[in-house]
C-alpha cells in the first residue's frame, strides 16, 4: 500500500509542477501550472487551470515505490488523472488499486464475477436513453466513510465522445466570497441514499443487488460542508446530488443554498473534462469533486472497470 502523508505535509512532486496557489482573495492561480518533464520519469501535463494531469511514459503494471508514490501525491494536487496507454485485465485492474488502498464497498452494484471489487459497466451500441452518472455527482456520499478515490479503466471506447466531466469542489470553495464561506463554514450536509437504487436500477444492462434496496432507502448521514483534504489540509466543499438539507433546517431553508453551490461549482473555470481513449486508466479523488459521463456517443458501445478505494471519514475544515 501507498505510504500516507501527514496533515500539513509539504507535497514531494519534484518532476511534476507546483502546486496550485490561491490569491488573496481565494481565487485559483495557474501561473505555476506547467509541465516538467524527466528522462528517467513519467511526464505529467497539466488539463487546465483548476484540475486534472495527463500521465504518460508510465507502465503501471511495472512502477516501482517511488512512481506509485509520485502518483499519489499527484493525485492529491490535481485531483483527476489520466494515466494513458495502460493494458489492465480485471487482475492487474484490481492489484493496482489495492496498492492505493483497500476497497471502500459497493452495496449497490454487481461485482465482476472473481472479483468482489471490481464492477464492468457495459454501454451496448444500440443502448438509449440516459447513461449511468450523466448528471453531477459524488461517489456513495451517502456512506459513512465515501471512497477516497474512485478508479475507472477503459477497455472499450468510442472514437469519439463519452468525455467526463469534472468539476473541483476545492477551486468552488476557493472562489466564494469571504461572506458566503463564513455563511456556510459549520453547515452539516444531510446525505440520503433515497432513490439511490431505483436510479441504478433503470439502466438494465448494469447490475444491481435488490437485497439492499430497503436499506439504501433509509439511509441519511451527515458530513460537514466544508472540509479539507487529508494530504494538504486544502479546504473544499462537500456537496453531492443526495445532499437533501443541511442539520437543524428545512429543505426548503436549505435548498437555495445548495443550488447556489452546486451551480456555482460547476463553472467552467473550476472544470475539466478527461478525454478517453483505449487504455486509458482515470483515477481521481473522489470526496473533492463532482463528476459527470457525457451521453453523446449513441451507436457506440463502451465498456469500463470501475473499482473504489476507501477514504477517511470527511473532515471538517475546523
Amino acid at each position: 500500500m501507498i505510504r500516507k502523508r501527514q496533515p500539513n505535509s509539504t507535497l514531494d512532486i519534484p518532476l511534476f509542477v507546483n502546486r496550485i496557489f490561491s490569491d488573496s482573495k481565494g481565487s485559483p492561480m495557474n501561473s505555476d501550472i506547467r509541465p516538467i518533464t524527466n528522462p528517467s520519469s513519467f511526464e505529467l501535463q497539466p488539463m487546465t487551470g483548476s484540475l486534472g494531469g495527463e500521465i504518460t511514459g508510465l507502465d503501471l503494471t511495472t512502477a516501482n515505490d517511488e512512481e506509485m508514490s509520485r502518483i499519489q501525491n499527484a493525485l492529491d494536487t490535481y485531483h483527476v488523472l489520466a494515466i494513458r496507454n495502460q493494458s489492465l485485465d480485471p487482475a492487474s485492474f484490481q492489484q493496482l488499486a489495492r496498492k492505493f488502498g483497500p476497497y471502500s464497498g459497493n452495496p449497490v452494484h454487481t461485482h465482476l464475477e472473481g472479483y468482489d471489487d471490481v464492477v464492468r459497466f457495459i454501454r451496448k451500441a444500440d443502448d438509449r436513453g440516459p447513461v449511468i452518472g450523466e448528471f453531477l455527482h459524488m461517489d456513495m456520499p451517502w456512506m459513512e466513510k465515501p471512497p477516497g478515490i474512485t478508479m475507472l479503466y477503459g477497455e472499450e471506447i468510442p472514437p469519439f465522445g463519452g468525455d467526463t466531466f469534472f468539476a473541483s469542489l476545492s477551486a468552488a470553495y476557493e472562489g466564494l466570497s469571504d461572506k458566503m464561506k463564513a455563511l456556510i463554514h459549520d453547515l452539516v450536509g444531510v446525505h440520503t441514499g433515497k432513490g439511490v437504487f431505483a436510479l441504478n436500477a433503470a439502466h438494465k444492462s448494469l447490475g444491481v443487488r435488490d437485497r439492499v434496496k430497503e436499506s439504501l432507502e433509509a439511509i441519511e448521514v451527515e458530513h460537514p460542508l466544508v472540509c479539507r483534504h487529508p494530504a494538504n489540509n486544502r479546504q473544499h466543499l462537500f456537496l453531492s446530488a443526495v445532499l437533501c438539507r443541511f442539520a437543524g433546517m428545512t429543505e426548503a431553508e436549505s435548498k437555495p443554498i445548495i443550488d447556489f453551490l452546486m451551480s456555482h461549482a460547476s463553472r467552467a473555470e473550476y472544470s475539466c473534462r478527461l478525454r478517453w481513449q483505449p487504455g486509458t486508466l482515470a483515477m481521481w479523488s473522489n470526496q473533492c469533486l463532482l463528476h459527470a459521463a457525457i451521453n453523446d456517443y449513441s451507436g457506440h458501445r463502451r465498456v469500463v472497470l470501475r473499482t473504489t478505494v476507501a477514504g477517511e471519514k470527511p473532515l471538517p475544515a475546523g
